[in-house]
């Protein structure tokens, strides 16, 4: 099975992080999961030279939230462009909020905060064309 290779979760929770990580490893979609507490540090990744085929993204954070994040990524340069970005909520969004997810065509799914092995299954054959893998 193909893989995508580097997948980018952004969340300041530990917490969340950990349980996250854990999920998506365990699919086998994914090489490596890269971290980012908040968005900058996800920004100075992506800057770094990891460019991630998929973004887990946190709105709120400290020091950059996941709004400004997004303001920001689509001003970096087109190779992201096809980079596969799911909000991770912990709450209903506002009309504004909704509206602004649908200017950015990256935006492609929402998600609670804590990720689930049928939501990236889900994720992973409507984006990727994964089959799916039943691996516990």
């Amino acid at each position: 099975m193909k893989t995508i290779k580097k997948a980018l979760l952004v969340d300041d929770s530990d917490a969340t992080i950990f349980f996250n990580k854990i999920v998506l490893s365990k699919t086998g979609y994914i090489d490596e999961v890269l971290i980012a507490k908040d968005g900058l540090e996800a920004l100075q990744v992506i800057k770094s030279g990891e460019f991630p085929e998929i973004i887990f993204l946190d709105i709120n954070m400290p020091v950059m939230n996941g709004w400004e994040f997004l303001s920001e990524f689509g001003k970096l340069e087109s190779a992201l462009q096809n980079t596969t970005i799911i909000l991770m909520i912990g709450a209903e969004l506002t009309t504004e909020d909704k509206e602004f997810t649908q200017s950015i065509a990256q935006i492609k799914e929402f998600s609670g905060k804590m990720l689930s092995r049928v939501f990236v299954d889900t994720i992973m054959t409507k984006y990727f064309n994964k089959e799916l893998t039943l691996v516990e």
